[in-house]
């Protein structure tokens, strides 16, 4: 039970980086699936990441 306590916050922490990355050039999947390893070192590689210009953001969630 403490096992899928530990997998359930690893994971949600993981998707909370990869909703920071959306907005960066790593994008939602890379920073997710880095996360999912290690949460620090995806947190770091997102905050590292630049950041998508607003026209390029626009025509990507098109």
């Amino acid at each position: 039970m403490e096992t899928i306590f530990f997998l359930v916050i690893a994971v949600s922490l993981a998707y909370g980086v990869g909703c920071l990355g959306r907005s960066r050039k790593i994008g939602f999947g890379l920073a997710f699936i880095i996360s999912l390893f290690n949460v620090f070192i995806g947190l770091i590689a997102v905050l590292c990441s630049k950041k998508i210009k607003n026209v390029e953001q626009k025509e990507k969630e098109d």
